[in-house]
């Protein structure tokens, strides 16, 4: 069993209603409650210029139906 998390620590925010509806959604999507939505939101924001992962699944925007896996080489643009 892994160790709980303490949290000790909380903010408020206030949103329009289009980012409140954007929560939602994406809160929906995520199948979590707003509050975990925020702290996976801020784990997955780059911090530092993280580097791509090697291996994804990448989305082109506004495509709801088509996903495809990218597995990148590491190779020189040149192929050397």
């Amino acid at each position: 069993m892994s160790e709980a998390i303490v949290r000790d620590y909380s903010f408020t925010v206030r949103l329009s209603a289009e980012e409140r509806a954007q929560l939602g959604a994406l809160a929906a999507q995520w199948g979590l409650d707003k509050s975990a939505t925020v702290r996976r939101a801020l784990q997955m924001a780059p911090a530092g210029g993280q580097p791509l992962p090697a291996v994804g699944c990448f989305v082109p925007l506004h495509v709801e139906d088509v996903s495809f896996p990218v597995r990148l080489s590491g190779k020189a643009a040149n192929g050397g």
